[in-house]
């Protein structure tokens, strides 16, 4: 390791470390003080989700730090964490009477979506993907800035309830002049550039993409993974929303809630390459299950409408046979879709077998020792893709 190398590695461990510390003593204040009851502590399954995707930022991001030598992605995951739990701690002590604080914690609720977008701008590698992208990573510290100084030091707080603006009351902290971020001549450009942001990061992340080699390619569909099964249920709460149910069934907030916790855990272990080559099947199997699940579910459907049809609407025979032939279909179904899945998204799996059935059935004919071994070679280069292959054979003297 050269001396820089070493210097950055050893600054991430302190940072680490220091992190952690000033984590675990924030995060046991917030405890505390639901314990002794300053405010109250809520066990819905959003404050749940979204504590547990605090508690995540806040462990990987000194795990990063620590075991990737200081990669600025750890800092990232704790900043995240951090804004999180400052949020949750000024509304808190906003919820006691302190106005001030909830300023401050829109501040930070705000500041920590900011950072997921740099987040998205550096992974994996802890750096923007090229000198041009260098803008968009200002464009994000220039934004945090200012919703940080915005929200803290407005000359007014809007007490806010669930029609809008309750009431103004002045800003303890607040400096003279400074516009409100949200109802303030600063919003509309503010509110204009967020969404800029967001957007570009998500085009430096496919440009990424797209430029990558094989390790940085699979660290990426690991983030993309996680990302897109948050995105699917937010779209399907939407979608449920849009035909009339109000309140989502609890699978779909279920599905939510795993979904940000998995954007933490993927990244850590795509930069940690821990068991790296496994998203190729995970992707499979996950998009092979969700194509079984939904056609069982459309021939269930549609049989028990067909059979209560025919039969009384009341007859459990209806529900039984849509159910047997649901049932049937599975096996046969999983099977023709997880080859057809593998042909497209596990391809490293779905070659390895076409090999490997290939080269078994040459050697039903084959009898000559040095064209089986120079096919078992060629087999194991062409699918375990190592950079060199030999064979030794034993002297039968």
């Amino acid at each position: 390791m050269r001396e820089g190398e070493g210097a950055t590695a050893n600054a991430g461990k302190t940072a680490a470390l220091i992190l952690t510390i000033i984590s675990v003593a924030l995060f046991g204040t917030l405890i505390l003080g639901g314990i002794v009851g300053w405010w109250p502590l809520q066990a819905d399954l959003d404050t749940m989700s979204f504590t547990g995707t605090m508690l995540m930022f806040l462990a990987l991001g000194p795990l990063i730090l620590w075991k990737a030598d200081g990669n600025r992605v750890g800092w990232v995951f704790s900043a995240i964490g951090l804004a999180i739990l400052f949020s949750a701690l000024s509304g808190s002590l906003a919820d006691r009477g302190l106005v001030v604080f909830q300023a401050i914690g829109g501040a930070f609720w705000l500041g920590w979506i900011i950072a997921l977008g740099t987040l998205v701008l550096w992974f994996p590698t802890g750096r923007v993907p090229g000198r041009r992208w260098l803008w968009l990573q200002w464009l994000g510290f220039v934004l945090v800035g200012l919703t940080l100084i915005t929200y803290s030091f407005t000359e007014q707080i809007c007490v806010e309830s669930d029609v809008g603006c309750l009431a103004w009351v002045d800003n303890p902290i607040g400096i003279r002049g400074m516009p409100n971020p949200e109802y303030g001549w600063l919003s509309a450009p503010l509110f204009v550039l967020y969404p800029i942001f967001m957007g570009a990061t998500l085009v430096s992340l496919f440009v990424r993409f797209r430029r990558s080699e094989t390790i940085e390619r699979l660290q990426l569909k690991w983030f993309l993974f996680a990302c897109f099964s948050f995105v699917a249920g937010l779209c399907s709460e939407f979608v449920l929303e849009w035909f009339g149910v109000t309140e989502p069934p609890v699978l779909v907030d279920l599905w939510i809630g795993l979904s940000i916790l998995g954007i933490p855990i993927a990244a850590t272990l795509a930069i940690l390459r821990y068991r790296l080559y496994d998203i190729d099947r995970i992707i499979s199997r996950t998009v092979s299950y969700a194509i079984v699940i939904a056609t069982l579910g459309a021939v269930y459907t549609l049989g028990l409408a067909g059979l209560t049809s025919l039969l009384d609407s009341d007859s459990p025979l209806a529900v039984a046979a849509a159910t047997l032939a649901a049932a049937a279909l599975f096996n046969p179904l999983r099977r023709r879709v997880q080859a057809f899945v593998d042909h497209r998204f596990n391809r490293t799996r779905y070659d390895a077998e076409r090999v490997m059935t290939q080269f078994t059935g040459t050697l039903r004919d084959e009898v000559d020792p040095n064209t089986v071994l120079s096919g078992w070679v060629g087999v194991v280069s062409e699918t375990m893709r190592p950079v060199a292959s030999g064979v030794w054979l034993r002297s039968e003297s």
